[in-house]
């Protein structure tokens, strides 16, 4: 029966035998820890808002992967297992889907929104391309970007479940959530609210999806750091270009 109740909380593309960490004292955190975990996230979505003139951009990149890798790692106790699983055979079509699928809506939705005469800047980043230390440090923003999605997921997902007793609906909620903020985070980069919403930001669920599906954080960061690999090197390759 306790098995049954567990299934119907859980959506049926979600993987069996795996679960969330912490929402659910799985494991405990203490308050003091949540308090970190939700400082540390601030922090770094504050650092994203802020202008960074003179801050070299490799430096940029390394700050977004260390501040949450590190606080992350600190309420953890050192346990990456919690959100670093092993990977499975059908991985290879998810991912695979889902960065064809993150294409596919990124190109559609930046047709529609420019033919409504709503045009985001170029990414700053672009213009580092030529950057031995942008490649170098672009792996492990990649990777921090992330647990920028998922640290403030697993938060709301904690406060929902702690107030309603509903999973489902927290992971709803912690969703829409995370991908606003992460759309938010973007924005200094592309000077478009409406652009970093919709595609930084609402497309960026396509990606969230892997992680809620494998509870892999590692699956979720090779769709990530592909799309953005291909879409730097066709702007390298062309001389210009715009990172959905």
């Amino acid at each position: 029966m306790a098995e049954n109740s567990e299934n119907k909380d859980k959506f049926k593309f979600e993987r069996k035998g795996l679960d969330f960490p912490f929402y659910n004292n799985n494991p405990h955190l203490s308050n003091g820890k949540w308090i970190i975990l939700t400082i540390g996230f601030l922090i770094t979505l504050l650092f994203g808002l802020i202008p960074k003139a003179g801050i070299p951009q490799y430096i940029s990149e390394f700050i977004y992967f260390l501040i949450p890798f590190a606080t992350f790692f600190y309420v953890a106790n050192g346990k990456l297992g919690l959100i670093c699983k092993k990977f499975q055979k059908s991985d290879i079509w998810l991912i695979l889907g889902t960065i064809i699928l993150y294409f596919v809506y990124s190109l559609v939705m930046g047709v529609l929104l420019k033919s409504i005469g709503i045009v985001a800047h170029t990414n700053p980043a672009i213009s580092h391309l030529d950057s031995i230390l942008f490649w170098i440090a672009f792996p492990f923003q990649i990777f921090g970007e992330e647990l920028i999605k998922v640290i403030p997921f697993i938060i709301v997902l904690f406060l929902i479940y702690k107030f309603t007793g509903q999973r489902k609906l927290g992971i709803i909620i912690a969703t829409l959530v995370s991908v606003i903020l992460f759309g938010i985070l973007h924005y200094n980069a592309y000077g478009s609210i409406i652009t970093v919403i919709l595609i930084q930001g609402i497309g960026s669920i396509i990606m969230l999806f892997v992680y809620l599906k494998s509870k892999n954080i590692l699956a979720s960061y090779i769709v990530h750091l592909a799309t953005d690999t291909i879409i730097f090197l066709g702007a390298l390759s062309a001389g210009a270009g715009f990172l959905f």
